[in-house]
């Protein structure tokens, strides 16, 4: 499913942790954002799941949906963190 398949707005929890770890600044030791971070990973990872591929033996997919606040299946989580990130970079 891509992201321009999506019919409403992707809706998010405000007091997930996603929303506290991106408006956090970095430390000194890390120059990213721990919330842009784990969005990249998750992506990542969704992709391998959507395949029938768990990234590794421990992973899960209630902790992906509980982190970003959203509801769904692992095809539609999947174009919603890609809609988000898209979102985040500006729309490009």
């Amino acid at each position: 499913m891509a992201t321009k398949e999506l019919k409403k707005q992707v809706e998010i929890d405000e007091d997930c942790q996603f929303m506290a770890d991106l408006t956090t600044l970095p430390d000194d030791i890390r120059n990213y954002n721990m919330g842009i971070w784990n969005l990249i990973c998750s992506i990542r990872d969704l992709k391998l799941f959507c395949k029938g591929i768990k990234p590794n033996r421990h992973w899960k997919f209630t902790p992906v949906k509980k982190y970003f606040g959203m509801t769904g299946n692992k095809e539609t989580m999947l174009a919603k963190l890609e809609l988000l990130k898209e979102t985040l970079d500006g729309g490009e």
